[in-house]
């Protein structure tokens, strides 16, 4: 506000400055009750910690196949992402030094009858799908085993050292007393044609109410049916929007992409067989819609090949597709989450493409909790993979499995996390492939 003054020795009664007052002790309440919603609502920077030396030293375990896969800039979205933070009291905060847990999962089996109905689709779908019923009881189970959901950003991320430079690493951070860590990320949310041709949602799309939902087919009717709760990201909306203390500030889970077949069901890649220009434009509000609910998003290569069997100007050329064809979209993201789990030797030219393509955490598939820093600047993770592989290997070992030496076997790990005879979806069968769509 401008305040305008009299320079003369006129003394006429200026009304602005009799009412100074009173704003002024409006605007200190006012900021007095701001304050206090921020301190309620714990909206601070965690700090304090060091990072416990021994969870960066282990080893990963061997890497499990996944199932084969058969442009103007973006404005930056203003809308916040979605936080049904609860209140908490930060003086129960504490530092975290241990392990950080990152599982995941496929696009989920919305109707068994067709994933599960013993054609030559079957076993895979069996193998490395995750059914609708089992991620909400897996949901259920990690919030009982107090987990709760973190962004990669929250847990890694420039450091400044004491000698003054800046390097990447696992940042110093807090939680509330008792809680884990945990990221859930995802793969191939592009659906291809045999998923949806084998029980999977069609696409994203964005619901009457502002929020994410998908759109499937319902193989009874034929006709499309949009529905939330049938799909990881409806999911999570619902699941902590019910249990906000199992999100910590905001955090979802991350939206694993291709880019070959296009995005989040949309023909957006080059050789579009439908009107590109259409499709780009109709996945635009889906991704913003993704973004403000709080969903990170991640590179799963262009071309979903064997990265390790790769040359270092073919992995170039697969970046460059994916940053022309889906960056262009989605806008810059760090986090890398490698197809089949497979990736070039650390600090190869092969792998350096990567990190020179602004990609500074990685991703592999493995069941043993596994983080590591390099020095290049960059951290490499393994993820387990919650589908039917592991679920029916650890109701075949049991919760107390050992191995020869009289060690536990890696999968004991998933039943500490997870009930897994509460979680499996009896909708499989009890042979792989054969279940309930079986005539």
């Amino acid at each position: 506000m401008n305040r305008r003054t009299s320079r003369g020795g006129n003394r006429r009664r200026n009304p602005i400055k009799n009412i100074m007052p009173i704003v002024i002790i409006a605007l200190v309440v006012l900021s007095g009750a701001v304050v206090c919603v921020a301190i309620a609502n714990g909206v601070s920077v965690p700090t304090g910690g060091t990072v416990d030396s021994a969870v960066l030293s282990q080893s990963p375990s061997e890497l499990p196949s996944e199932l084969p896969a058969s442009s103007s800039e973006p404005e930056p979205s203003s809308t916040a992402p979605v936080s049904s933070e609860p209140v908490y009291d930060r003086s129960n905060y504490v530092t975290y030094k241990g392990a950080i847990e990152h599982i995941f999962v496929h696009p989920l089996v919305v109707y068994p009858e067709l994933a599960f109905d013993g054609d030559a689709s079957a076993k895979g779908m069996d193998d490395y799908m995750t059914t609708v019923t089992e991620f909400k009881r897996m949901l259920e189970e990690l919030y009982k085993n107090n987990y709760i959901l973190v962004n990669i950003d929250q847990m890694y991320g420039e450091i400044q050292n004491d000698d003054g430079t800046t390097s990447y690493g696992r940042l110093p951070f807090k939680l509330p007393k008792g809680k884990k860590p945990l990221i859930i990320s995802t793969d191939d949310m592009n659906y291809y044609q045999y998923m949806r041709d084998n029980g999977c949602n069609w696409k994203m799309v964005v619901g009457d109410d502002g929020h994410i939902a998908e759109m499937s087919v319902d193989p009874k009717t034929g006709k499309e049916v949009i529905t939330q709760g049938n799909e990881v990201f409806s999911i999570l909306n619902q699941f902590v929007e019910e249990h906000p203390d199992f999100s910590f500030e905001g955090a979802k889970a991350i939206v694993g992409l291709t880019g070959y077949n296009g995005i989040l069901g949309y023909h957006t890649q080059a050789d579009s067989p439908d009107d590109r220009q259409k499709e780009i434009e109709a996945v635009k509000p889906v991704i913003e819609c993704l973004k403000k609910d709080g969903f990170q998003f991640a590179s799963h290569s262009y071309g979903h090949h064997h990265m390790s069997k790769m040359s270092a100007e073919s992995i170039r050329e697969d970046c460059q597709a994916w940053k022309d064809e889906v960056e262009s979209l989605i806008g810059e993201t760090s986090v890398y989450l490698f197809p089949y789990g497979e990736y070039p030797d650390h600090g190869t030219p092969q792998y350096n493409v990567l990190v020179e393509y602004g990609f500074n955490y990685f991703s592999g598939v493995g069941i043993n909790t596994y983080q590591k820093v390099y020095d290049a600047g960059y951290v490499f993770d393994d993820r387990k993979n919650i589908d039917g592989l592991t679920l029916r290997t650890c109701l075949e070992e049991g919760p107390d499995a050992v191995k020869a030496n009289g060690q536990p076997t890696a999968r004991t790990q998933v039943w500490k996390m997870m009930d897994v005879n509460y979680v499996f979806d009896k909708a499989r069968g009890d042979e792989p492939g054969k279940g309930v769509g079986v005539q």
